[in-house]
């Protein structure tokens, strides 16, 4: 959690990010979410790393940083409402408190619930078809691992191991990576430095127990 205090707008703006759990624009942040970041206010959270900020064709996007992530995430384990917020405020905490304890009580990781809410609804496929598609994806990256690992067991890039399961949707990558990180013989590890991340590597990270990992080590299957 920052040191520095937030403003209620500040807050929301990381709220709405994590939700959103993607790219929104500063516009739209205004416009649909009806959330005006300020300038001053948006150059604070980019400084305090809690956003990223983008200027692709001179609009301005806003993107969760990993301290984001985690701020919010200590939001729902005992955050309250700013003062000044009224009654919504008070009702999104409530709702905010509640979301965290079903996470816990699920064993659950906000990424994780992210991702799984971002999943189109069902279409009337049958469950033994998803099983077998997530099957799929995951021997697809065992399979990559194995071409890119010199031995079993060796750490390999996600970043590299992306690369050659480019035609697979990120999304489902994401979710065998994390059903793999449950299973025997396979650890994830973080990049120590974060300061020698490029933004190649920062983009083929997951993030497992809300921190990103950015390489992956397979025992011998």
């Amino acid at each position: 959690m920052p040191d520095e205090h937030l403003t209620t707008v500040e807050t929301a703006a990381l709220l709405i990010l994590m939700a959103e759990a993607g790219q929104v624009s500063n516009v739209s942040l205004t416009q649909d979410h009806r959330c005006q970041l300020k300038k001053g206010s948006r150059e604070k959270l980019e400084r305090l790393k809690l956003i990223e900020v983008e200027r692709p064709s001179g609009r301005l996007v806003l993107t969760l940083g990993d301290k984001g992530w985690a701020h919010c995430r200590t939001q729902l384990d005992g955050g309250s409402a700013p003062p000044g917020s009224g009654a919504v405020g008070g009702a999104l905490y409530a709702v905010l408190r509640r979301w965290g304890h079903f996470l816990a009580a699920q064993r659950s990781s906000l990424d994780e619930f992210v991702v799984m809410s971002n999943a189109p609804a069902a279409t009337g496929a049958p469950a033994r078809e998803q099983a077998l598609v997530e099957q799929d994806v995951e021997e697809r990256v065992r399979a990559a691992y194995r071409m890119v690992a010199p031995c079993a067991g060796d750490l390999v890039s996600l970043a590299d191991l992306r690369d050659l399961v480019g035609d697979l949707v990120p999304a489902d990558v994401d979710a065998a990576l994390r059903r793999l990180n449950r299973q025997r013989g396979v650890t994830f590890v973080p990049e120590a430095n974060q300061k020698i991340l490029d933004a190649r590597t920062r983009a083929a990270a997951v993030v497992i127990g809300d921190q990103p990992k950015h390489s992956i080590s397979m025992g011998a299957s």
